[in-house]
C-alpha cells in the first residue's frame, strides 16, 4: 500500500509529508485496493454456490470502509447494536446481518429480532430469554468445541475452551430441547476458535469437528465456522496463512460432506483481520529523542490510546522510517505519548537515526486500530483516510477536537 521514494514514503504516488501536512498525525491511513483484493480472495476461496463470507465488523467498522466491503459482495457480522447502526448506515439489509452478540439483554434481543436479522445465541439462559422474547423464531447457536480447540496469537483472543463464549457440547441437546418446547428451532451451528492463526492446522480440525456434530442434527441448515484466519505481522520471522493450501483443503472438506450426508446446508465464515489488517497504516512523528540508561528512545504521538494491540497483546507491528530513510542506523524503543512507562509500540526497533519532526510508519494497523482507541489522557482520536482506488486520498473521520471530549459531559 506504499513506496519507498528516494529519502521518504508515499502512498500512491501521494507523499507521506503531503498527508501529515493535509490530514495532521497520528494518522490512521487504509488502501482500498488491498481491501478489494482480500474480499475478492475470500469470495472465491470456495467454488460453491452456498459458501458466504461475513465480514467480522469488529475489527474496523468505519463506514467508507463498510460500503467498499459490501460492494464486494460480503455479508457481515454484529456484536451490538452500535455495529448493527452502523452496519445499516453503510447500506447492509437485513438479510446481510448475523447478530451474534456476547452477554445480551432482552432490549438486544428485541431490536434485533423486531428486524428480522438471524441471531446466533451462546448461553442456555439467552436461548431461554430469545424464545419467550421471539417464539416460533429460528435462530443458531454458538459450540464451544472445548479444552485444547482453540488457536491464536494471544491467550486473550483464544475463544474455545476455558473462556466466557459459546455453549458447551455437553450442553447442545438440553439448548434444542428447550428451543423446542418454546415454539423455537435451532438451524445452525457455529464456532469460532481464535484469533490470528497462521497455522492452519487448528481450523481445519475445528471445521471437520463441527461437520462432523452436524450430521447428527439434521435440521442443521447453516454452519458457520467462524474467522480468525491471520496475517504475518513480522515478515522476517512469520510465514503468511497458507490461504491457497487451506482454500483447497477446506474446499475438499465441504464437498465430501455434502456427498456423504447428501445435505447442501449454507457454510460460512466470518473472517475480520484477514479483509482489513494489511490494508491500514499509521502515520506517527517523532516528537522527542533521548537516550536513558543506554536505551535511545524515539518518542511518538502515537501512544497505546490510539493504537493498543503492541501494549494490550504483546504484539508485533513493523515500524520503518516515512522519512529520512537513509543515514546511521540506531536501534530505538519507539513509543507514544501517554503517561504510562508501559506505552511501547516496538521495543529495540533499528532505524535510521531520528529526529525531532520525522515521520514513523506502523504497518497492518487496519484491523483493531481505531476500533480500539480511546480517548485516555483526554486526547483526541487520530483522522482517517483511505487511499482510493484512483490514488486519491479521501478524508472518511475528522480529526476529534477537545470540544468533542466536552460534548457529553454535565456540569
Amino acid at each position: 500500500m506504499f513506496e519507498v521514494k528516494g529519502n521518504s514514503v508515499s502512498f500512491s504516488g501521494i507523499p507521506a509529508t503531503k498527508l501529515a501536512e493535509d490530514f495532521g498525525t497520528p494518522l490512521y491511513i487504509y488502501d482500498e485496493k488491498t481491501i478489494r483484493k482480500n474480499c475478492q480472495a475470500l469470495k472465491s476461496m470456495v467454488d460453491l454456490p452456498n459458501f458466504e463470507v461475513f465480514y467480522s465488523a469488529k475489527a474496523n467498522t468505519n463506514i467508507a470502509l463498510l460500503k467498499i466491503i459490501k460492494s464486494e459482495g460480503l455479508k457481515i457480522d454484529a456484536m451490538s447494536l452500535g455495529e448493527l447502526a452502523l452496519e445499516k448506515e453503510a447500506g447492509f439489509e437485513a438479510s446481510e446481518i448475523l447478530f451474534l452478540g456476547n452477554n445480551l439483554k432482552e432490549s438486544d434481543i428485541k431490536a434485533v429480532t423486531g428486524e428480522g436479522i438471524k441471531c446466533c445465541l451462546d448461553s442456555l439462559d439467552q436461548v431461554e430469554r430469545f424464545c419467550k422474547i421471539a417464539p416460533n423464531t429460528n435462530f443458531y447457536i454458538r459450540l464451544n468445541p472445548g479444552v485444547g480447540t482453540g488457536a491464536g496469537h494471544h491467550e486473550k483472543v483464544v475463544t474455545a475452551g476455558k473462556v466466557k463464549f459459546g455453549i458447551d457440547l455437553s450442553l447442545l441437546d438440553e439448548a434444542i430441547i428447550l428451543a423446542k418446547a418454546q415454539g423455537c428451532k435451532v438451524t445452525g451451528f457455529m464456532v469460532h476458535i481464535g484469533s490470528l492463526f497462521l497455522d492452519s492446522t487448528p481450523y481445519l480440525n475445528a471445521i471437520e469437528q463441527l461437520l462432523e456434530i452436524a450430521k447428527s442434527y439434521p435440521d442443521i441448515e447453516y454452519i458457520d465456522f467462524g474467522g480468525g484466519i491471520g496475517v504475518a505481522y513480522d515478515r522476517e520471522t512469520e510465514q503468511p496463512f497458507p490461504f491457497a493450501d487451506f482454500s483447497e483443503k477446506f474446499s475438499k472438506i465441504l464437498k465430501d460432506w455434502m456427498s456423504d450426508t447428501g445435505r447442501a446446508p449454507t457454510f460460512a465464515m466470518e473472517p475480520g483481520r484477514f479483509v482489513v489488517a494489511e490494508s491500514g497504516a499509521c502515520l506517527a512523528e517523532v516528537q522527542s529523542v533521548k537516550t536513558n540508561s543506554g536505551v535511545h528512545f524515539a518518542g511518538t504521538n502515537l501512544g497505546f490510546n490510539f493504537l493498543l494491540r503492541p501494549e494490550f497483546y504483546q504484539a508485533y507491528h513493523e515500524i520503518i522510517k516515512a522519512t529520512g530513510l537513509q543515514g546511521e542506523k540506531v536501534t530505538y524503543n519507539v513509543t507514544g505519548n501517554v503517561c504510562e512507562s508501559g506505552d511501547n509500540l516496538g521495543k529495540d526497533r533499528e532505524l535510521a537515526k531520528c529526529k525531532v519532526g520525522d515521520l514513523l510508519l506502523v504497518r497492518d494497523t487496519g484491523a483493531y486500530g481505531y476500533a480500539m482507541a480511546s480517548n485516555y489522557n483526554s486526547m483526541c482520536r487520530p483522522a482517517e483516510v483511505l487511499i482510493t482506488a484512483t490514488g486519491e486520498a479521501k478524508l472518511i473521520r475528522k480529526r476529534e477536537e477537545t470540544a468533542d471530549l466536552l460534548k457529553n459531559q454535565i456540569y
